[in-house]
């Protein structure tokens, strides 16, 4: 098979990317409100890596047929498949472990990532209730209002 070496390289590659992304996120849980964004920031740049090779890994699954996707995709036997193939079976189970992984500990980012919304939405309800705060928002109410309460001065100048 041709092409062989070079999907076993791109397997290789997305794991590599895969297990750097998982150290990324593991991380995310534990990390002050300030220093999320710029972690997941890099955890979409390790994504849009993965989609590279897997643009290109997924060409090379099509130009090589039915058995070679059947392998890739666990969709057949690992015993029966040949030497070559059986390589490929294994090198993406190895991708799809660690991607499991990444899926289990998901839940646990969006979690952090829902309390820190909730806190931010808080600290806005709590700065919107301050004494400041509201007589600002009667100042701004009584500036806009008072045109509405005449409407008959509306688009007349003094």
């Amino acid at each position: 098979m041709k092409d062989l070496e070079q999907m076993l390289d791109l397997l290789e590659q997305k794991k590599i990317y895969f297990l750097h992304y998982e150290k990324e996120m593991e991380a995310l849980p534990l990390l002050a409100a300030e220093e999320l964004e710029p972690c997941l920031q890099r955890g979409a740049k390790i994504i849009k890596k993965i989609e590279e090779l897997d643009v290109r890994l997924t060409q090379l699954i099509q130009q090589s047929g039915p058995l070679v996707r059947s392998a890739v995709n666990h969709q057949c036997d690992r015993y029966q498949l040949n030497p070559e193939l059986g390589k490929l079976y294994d090198a993406s189970l190895s991708v799809k472990a660690v991607a499991s992984r990444i899926l289990q500990n998901d839940e646990m980012i969006r979690q952090r990532i829902a309390l820190e919304r909730e806190k931010a939405l808080e600290n806005i309800k709590e700065i919107n209730s301050r004494p400041h705060a509201v007589a600002g928002k009667y100042h701004r109410s009584m500036q806009t209002g008072a045109a509405s309460f005449f409407p008959e001065n509306q688009g007349k100048e003094a």
